[in-house]
């Protein structure tokens, strides 16, 4: 906004206005209670982290007591940061060798007169890695995966890349020239843009301790249930199969397979899922320059760093970095087609356009095998303007290159469903393609909590307060800037397109799905974006105060929450060896010390629990969604059957946790079935099949088979 285009009556007007509104939001959302944070008692206010997180700011607070203190302490272990190399190693071969497969297909698709290195990398580290994905299981269903051959093949993809560097993009570029020319900038003078030196600062502590929290074992249930103990499975049985006991495993599994790839590299599933886990953290880094490109061009160098600041400061982003989680992955898909829109528009040569829309298509695929809401947050946006695109130019082959790209990526995952259960999404869709091992009651179970919310107008304005700054994990400056992108006349028109595709974002979050807060992360790229350009708004001293305040309690309130418990597991520099008993005991401390009593050659029957990657013996469980294999087999059968079928499996132990099974059996659970009651263990125990149980917890019993 140039001020001198306008009255200064107006103009101190709208300053006073600003300055008041962004003091009433900060105060908000500094008072406001964290509605995840209860669970430790009392009420938790982002203000708590404000005021704590230097010392002597609250009176009697030391050091080691504010939450810098804190943080400084749980890095402070650095005899253990050895114990990552091997790790970072692992990562870093997977990585090079992704960026390499990127980089060759950008080339072959003749984007290298388009792209300079700094340009290209963040697109080929995407494109790299849904490659990577598709080869991965496709490999995986031959059962040609191995440590050997997978070592061999990703150093050789990574040479090749290191030797194909040594031919440049279009021109090699200093950290100044990261994007194109940018609109005329506004001439009211102020401060120059963000120097990279302040960017660095700025951001490089939330980068060290996503690094670090992404090398700690996993906390997380569905991560321990399936995320990882799909590709664990996975790697012991040498193949990618159907797993008929764990419904999750048939979604798309595209960041799986980098822990896949992981445990292979490292020949073992503990510390590959480690390498895996670092792999997912670094989606962080490329989605931001995917942003900042975005920015840069359809704003300005200064809203590009605005932009890459505001994305990784966000605590949402530090905990699906740090928490083996699908959906930071999810979004760097989302943060990379911003960046390919803002490469089309306003201008590209025709050949590249087709070039580029096809590279936007193995993206979306690569969104979509993140996770299937990918389909609708992803695929059908940007598929529409590949159309409009296609049809404006009078040149079909646009939307067909979209098309390819997301076919390439997305076929194959839809295909091994097809082939294991003849419902290529499977196990959605299930009244339209039917689905092997599913039916009716299951398809209305799963609904029962998937499905769509109830619609009404409170739901409607509570979520809206969730997303713009109430959610735990939600940084204040999205709602603090992006709105003001709006007032950036260079920039109006793609402003006002990005703010319709965040309404179209948050609609279909609100309407198509269950609400759960992960599935509306998608947004962060866009509004990263509409924030960096709204940073940019004014050019002048007044503002740049008011920016400085508004950044600078927001960003320190946010990493003085990242740096706590809150936001997951955060003993950062850790002894690993330590860690991997530790956890597991932590979250479930029955399983783990069953885990640690049971002989070597035991193979447990688990019953209402499904936890299970942390635990080392040999397993047989089933999630909630698929059949009780208890009850499997039991139901029908004599005791002498069901003795020599515990005996054909190899089973030795049965354990049944009873809290789980209550869990489940809660109001507004998934449920679970009326089959598992005490008396069929009675049963089981009278006929001479278990012997008598032994408590292993309060509410866990464990049965030794006769």
């Amino acid at each position: 906004m140039n001020k001198t285009s306008r009255s200064p009556l107006l103009y101190v007007a709208l300053l006073i206005a600003l300055v008041a509104l962004e003091a009433q939001w900060l105060r908000w959302v500094l008072s406001e209670p964290l509605p995840n944070a209860g669970n430790v008692g009392g009420m938790v206010r982002r203000s708590l982290f404000l005021w704590r997180a230097f010392p002597g700011v609250v009176p009697g607070v030391r050091f080691d007591q504010s939450y810098l203190g804190q943080a400084a302490n749980e890095l402070s272990h650095l005899q253990n940061l050895p114990q990552r190399i091997p790790i970072v190693l692992g990562a870093s071969l997977i990585g090079g060798a992704a960026l390499a497969l990127g980089g060759f297909v950008l080339r072959a698709l003749g984007l290298r007169r388009e792209l300079t290195t700094w340009q290209s990398w963040p697109l080929a580290f995407g494109v790299g890695m849904s490659g990577l994905g598709v080869v991965t299981l496709l490999a995986g269903r031959l059962g040609l995966l191995a440590p050997l051959p997978v070592r061999v093949g990703l150093a050789t993809l990574a040479i090749a890349g290191i030797a194909a560097s040594r031919k440049p993009f279009a021109r090699s570029v200093g950290l100044d020239e990261l994007g194109d020319v940018p609109p005329a900038p506004s001439k009211t003078g102020g401060l120059p843009a963000l120097p990279w030196v302040a960017f660095v600062v700025i951001t490089a502590p939330f980068l060290v301790v996503m690094a670090l929290g992404a090398m700690l074992p996993t906390i997380d249930f569905d991560a321990i249930e399936y995320h990882l103990q799909g590709p664990r499975e996975y790697f012991e049985q040498g193949r990618i199969r159907f797993l008929p006991h764990n419904v999750y495993t048939s979604m798309p599994f595209g960041v799986e397979m980098l822990h896949l790839l992981g445990m292979h590299v490292m020949g073992e599933t503990y510390r590959g899922a480690l390498v895996g886990q670092l792999l997912v953290a670094a989606h962080a880094p490329a989605a931001a320059a995917c942003l900042m490109l975005a920015a840069r061009r359809w704003g300005s160098p200064r809203a590009s760093w605005f932009a890459g600041v505001v994305y990784l400061t966000t605590p949402w982003i530090y905990r699906v970095a740090a928490i083996p989680y699908v959906e930071g992955p999810l979004c760097y898909y989302h943060a990379a087609l911003l960046y390919v829109a803002a490469r089309l528009w306003p201008s590209l040569e025709a050949n590249s356009r087709a070039s580029l829309w096809l590279v936007g298509g193995v993206l979306a695929g690569g969104a979509m095998a993140c996770k299937y809401p990918a389909l609708v947050s992803a695929v059908v946006p940007f598929g529409l303007l590949a159309l409009v695109d296609a049809v404006r130019r009078r040149s079909p082959r646009l939307v067909l290159a979209y098309a390819l790209g997301w076919a390439a990526v997305m076929v194959p995952w839809l295909g091994k469903n097809v082939v294991d259960t003849g419902n290529p999404v499977y196990p959605l869709g299930y009244r339209v393609f039917g689905g092997r091992l599913w039916d009716l009651e299951r398809e209305a179970k799963w609904n029962r909590v998937h499905g769509p919310k109830a619609i009404a107008s409170a739901a409607l304005v509570e979520s809206f307060v969730d997303v713009a700054g109430r959610s735990d994990w939600q940084s204040p400056l999205y709602a603090a800037l992006a709105p003001l992108a709006l007032l950036r006349r260079e920039s109006r028109r793609w402003a006002a397109a990005l703010w319709g595709y965040a309404a179209y974002l948050f609609l279909t979050w609100w309407l198509l799905t269950h609400r759960l807060d992960r599935f509306w992360l998608p947004l962060l790229p866009v509004l990263a974006v509409l924030a960096g350009m709204g940073a940019d708004w004014l050019r002048h001293w007044s503002w740049s105060v008011v920016l400085a305040t508004v950044m600078g309690l927001s960003v320190t309130a946010n990493f003085a929450y990242v740096s706590t418990a809150l936001a997951g597991l955060n003993e950062w520099t850790g002894d690993l060896n330590e860690l991997r008993t530790k956890v597991p005991e932590m979250l479930n401390r029955p399983l783990s010390r069953l885990d640690a009593q049971l002989p070597a050659d035991a193979k447990v029957l688990l019953v209402g629990q499904a936890a299970v990657f942390h635990f080392q013996h040999r397993v047989v469980y089933n999630t909630v969604f698929n059949d009780e294999t208890i009850e499997l087999l039991t139901r029908g059968h004599t005791a002498a059957e069901v003795h020599r079928e515990l005996r054909e499996r190899g089973v030795t132990h049965v354990y049944v946790d009873w809290f789980e099974i209550e869990r489940y059996r809660s109001p507004g659970n998934y449920g679970f079935t009326d089959f598992v009651q005490s008396a069929v263990f009675e049963r089981l125990v009278a006929e001479g099949v278990l012997e008598r149980p032994t408590a292993v917890g309060p509410r866990q019993q464990l049965f030794r088979v006769r």
